[in-house]
């Protein structure tokens, strides 16, 4: 009898546990269809006079129009967040995009034409006369959600496609598709970066792939936008490809710009999802399919430097390049596998067991951040090492601005399975990389049972005696057991709670974040990512 009850407590025990966990997670990839402006809250504490200005963050708005809706939680209408810091309050404006794509689902009243991760529930159909119908230019394919970035006093809203939006950075207004009066960009563009980099001299960089469609190769063009000439882009230097590369971030100094190639192929997938799109290059020998490509801004020959056939690369996101005795050094996300072609349908998003299990998994779904040290001198090799937590899952990494380009100590990210077990155990974290010893044991976090943070950006302090990370982290959070966001920020150097403001509106799964410092009443439009 009293192994029973021993066994009936402990059974109980344990189911509470299980209870307790998670709560709200599955909030994050459902509906958030609040729409407002200037909704202010009081900040627990006031913020610096240095750290008033705009967080814009991306996230995932509708995941549904009448009778279909999307089985991709990233495939989601998109959706931006504003939150304007003003000392002693913070004002949020919420909005849905209006981009061509949601006019015309809403028109038709479903979800209308265009690319999409996973086909919807119930599936569309092109017409027998146009089996082509959600390729551009047929389908407007503009639900740009991923990231802005500030250019003429208005933002641009991009993704890894060539196409940008442009939005007024006060009502976050959807004002049309951004036009270029160049040649740049062919009629068979089909790739292009979520994360482009800024010169300390203003110049936006960034890269658009072409595709020859008799040779399959690439031309992938890298180029300059300035405030200076609003509607050319200026382009850099060029690289052809032999196949098609997907590179969701690329590295830049002020000499090189360096794109990653991961070993796969990327291809416009007709009749099927974006999630097919990619297949794997079979890598028999070092060379350009799996491979850092250094092109050198002033124009001269692009130097390719390959990993070994047994490191594949596949990466995600970039924290900083910076150049050393030895050539180049690039921080990047790694996963033991292609992310984008990995499962990212909600139905399993939601699910625990399903989410939790490749934790365990032969290829485990941690993302490591990695320190590649590039060789310029076309006779050493790559080296490489993790400077996170291996038992951790890190991405959407950041890096004070200020040190874009320059070597860095620090970094900031953000972590699942922070218990060691479960996904939705999430935290803000910290790492020193230039701390002797263990680059995982520096880290330090933040981090509430049940909240679910955003990227986190990092607001510099501008004290003439400020150190590298001296500054706030600006962030978004939901609070799972209530439903509720709010407007976090943290020391950066200590990681814990500075202020807080809110409770707003639900925000679901967010993309990228970024910071737009204000100087009086204007915000600036100079924006951050300096290199």
């Amino acid at each position: 009898m009293m192994h029973l009850r021993r066994g009936l407590l402990a059974s109980l025990l344990a189911s509470a546990t299980q209870g307790d966990e998670d709560i709200g997670y599955e909030l994050l990839f459902q509906t958030a269809k609040d729409e407002f402006s200037g909704r202010c809250c009081p900040a627990s504490k006031p913020l610096p006079s240095w750290a008033k200005g705009d967080f814009v963050i991306g996230s995932v708005g509708l995941q549904e129009m009448g009778d279909r809706h999307f089985v991709g939680f990233l495939d989601a209408f998109g959706k931006y967040n504003k939150f304007t810091l003003q000392g002693d309050q913070v004002c949020a404006t919420y909005r849905i995009m209006q981009t061509g794509f949601y006019n015309e689902s809403v028109k038709a009243n479903t979800i209308g034409p265009g690319l999409l991760f996973y086909e919807t529930a119930p599936p569309r159909h092109c017409p027998a006369l146009n089996p082509l119908c959600n390729l551009p230019p047929m389908a407007p394919n503009d639900n740009t959600f991923v990231n802005t970035f500030m250019h003429g006093g208005e933002l641009l809203t991009v993704t890894d496609s060539p196409y940008m939006l442009r939005m007024d950075p006060e009502t976050l207004e959807v004002k049309g598709t951004k036009t270029w009066k160049d040649k740049v960009q062919s009629s068979l563009a089909i790739v292009g970066s979520a994360h482009p980099l800024k010169r300390s001299s203003g110049e936006f960089i960034d890269f658009v792939g072409n595709l020859n469609p008799v040779t399959g190769h690439v031309d992938m063009r890298v180029y300059g936008i300035s405030d200076e000439h609003p509607d050319l882009r200026d382009e850099k230097v060029n690289l052809e490809m032999t196949t098609s590369p997907y590179m969701h971030s690329f590295g830049m100094t002020d000499k090189y710009v360096v794109l990653p190639r991961m070993p796969i192929k990327f291809g416009l997938p007709i009749g099927k999802g974006m999630s097919e799109a990619f297949s794997d290059l079979e890598i028999k020998e070092p060379g350009p399919n799996n491979a850092f490509h250094v092109l050198p801004l002033n124009g001269d020959k692009p130097i390719v430097v390959p990993l070994p056939v047994d490191e594949p690369l596949y990466y995600i996101h970039h924290a900083n390049t910076f150049e050393n005795a030895s050539g180049l050094v690039i921080d990047l996300t790694t996963s033991p596998f292609n992310a984008f072609s990995s499962d990212l349908t909600s139905e399993h998003e939601v699910n625990k067991t399903f989410r939790d299990s490749c934790y365990h998994a032969e290829k485990r779904c941690l993302n490591l951040v990695k320190r590649f040290v590039i060789p310029l001198d076309g006779k050493s090799s790559i080296r490489s090492e993790a400077i996170s937590d291996p038992e951790t899952k890190t991405d959407f990494v950041k890096i004070n601005e200020n040190f874009k380009g320059k070597k860095h100590c620090f970094y900031w990210g953000i972590e699942w399975f922070a218990d060691k077990k479960s996904k939705a155990s999430m935290a803000v974290t910290k790492y020193d990389t230039c701390s002797a010893g263990d680059v995982a044991a520096t880290k330090k976090k933040w981090t509430r049972k049940n909240w679910y943070p955003s990227e986190a950006f990092m607001i510099p302090d501008t004290g003439a005696s400020a150190g590298e990370d001296d500054g706030l982290l600006v962030f978004t959070a939901l609070d799972g057991s209530k439903g509720e966001t709010w407007l976090i920020t943290a020391n950066a150097k200590t990681m814990e709670t500075y202020s807080e403001a809110g409770p707003f509106p639900r925000i679901a799964f967010t993309t990228h974040g970024e910071f737009y410092p204000s100087h009086g009443d204007k915000v600036l439009d100079t924006g951050a990512m300096y290199v």
